[in-house]
């Protein structure tokens, strides 16, 4: 009997430790991003999920030889970021620790610094950046295949510091501070996107509400409204109908909003007046059809020189939550600062 039993106990172990092996496999595995694009088609793979590359129906092309796409939809699904500065014509990729800097036009890349030199020079086609994706996916260390049958690339994001960020999250001390999400949503999008990076981060939440709520006549861009006279106002600040009474309390500090004229609204303004950021981090994000962040970015420093304000977040509706952990954690986020 007693031979029997210890039969039994070992079949038992060893399904256990098959098992386990098994669905470790898979962890590592289902937090991989494989990303699926053919020349002349509008629409993307996504981890098998058929989605538009972008709302314009801009489509891959072959230029010299060399395959040309709308990068930020590719760098942004597998959780990097794009900013684009419209004075310069540059365009600025960060993936992890490295980042890519390109001028339309012209041949010459910087890889985290470092020169190089395209075959083919970014341009621009209905309004979207077209760049070069296997020197753009090969520098942030992506798998990249090409199909000739198909007319077909396959990019697969298996780089080992952001593979996992959600295990990187959950494997973090006890955290010892505390942090707070604050924005400002004129319709709904940046609202629907901050309650996931609080949901993600563990974070409290604080809406900046103004006293005089915005209509869609004020948000008539179109038009002398409402929100082209405070955005070509320096001195605009709008007024807020409520007060954060508890930011001591917060030691990081998330700041989301739309990007109007390339910035931030003024009443992001009025917010960082009215209280002391000095000595907390902060945490800026945005949602925007088109223009990146760092601008944004460049004016909350300048408005909070004794803050550390860290690399910027564009994100929308569609955000998943593995692109936001890989911002949390590429901003050492995971240091002991989320909460339980």
């Amino acid at each position: 009997m007693k031979k029997i039993i210890s039969f039994l106990l070992s079949i038992c172990m060893i399904l256990s430790l098959t098992l386990t092996s098994c669905a470790a496999e898979e962890t590592q595995t289902e937090n991989n991003t494989t990303i699926i694009l053919k020349i002349g088609s509008p629409t993307m793979t996504v981890n098998g999920n058929d989605m538009p590359i972008d709302e314009q129906g801009t489509v891959p092309v072959i230029v010299n030889g060399r395959t040309l796409l709308p990068v930020r939809a590719v760098v942004e699904q597998t959780g990097g970021t794009v900013d684009w500065n419209g004075e310069t014509q540059e365009v600025t990729l960060i993936y992890g620790e490295d980042e890519i800097k390109l001028t339309i036009g012209s041949t010459e890349a910087l890889l985290n610094g470092e020169k190089k030199t395209l075959d083919v020079a970014p341009t621009v086609t209905n309004g979207r950046t077209m760049l070069p994706i296997r020197f753009i996916a090969e520098s942030f260390k992506f798998k990249v295949e090409w199909n000739e049958s198909e007319r077909s690339v396959t990019i697969t994001n298996t780089k080992t510091a952001v593979e996992n960020p959600a295990k990187q999250l959950e494997e973090m001390k006890e955290p010892t501070s505390k942090s707070i999400v604050v924005y400002f949503s004129a319709t709904g999008n940046t609202k629907a996107l901050a309650e996931k990076i609080a949901e993600e981060s563990g974070s409290d939440v604080f809406e900046i509400v103004p006293e005089e709520p915005y209509t869609s006549a004020d948000l008539n861009y179109n038009s002398d409204c409402r929100a082209n006279d405070e955005q070509n106002d320096a001195n605009a600040r709008p007024a807020i109908s409520s007060t954060l009474e508890n930011l001591e309390d917060y030691d990081v500090i998330f700041i989301g909003y739309p990007i109007w004229w390339g910035t931030m609204p003024k009443i992001i303004n009025t917010f960082l007046a009215t209280y002391d950021l000095s000595d907390k981090t902060i945490m800026p994000f945005c949602t925007s059809g088109g223009s990146g962040i760092s601008t944004s970015v460049s004016a909350i420093k300048n408005a909070c020189p004794n803050a550390d304000v860290k690399t910027g977040f564009r994100g929308s509706s569609g955000t998943t939550s593995t692109q936001i952990r890989t911002w949390l954690t590429d901003n050492n986020f995971s240091n002991a600062i989320i909460r339980k």
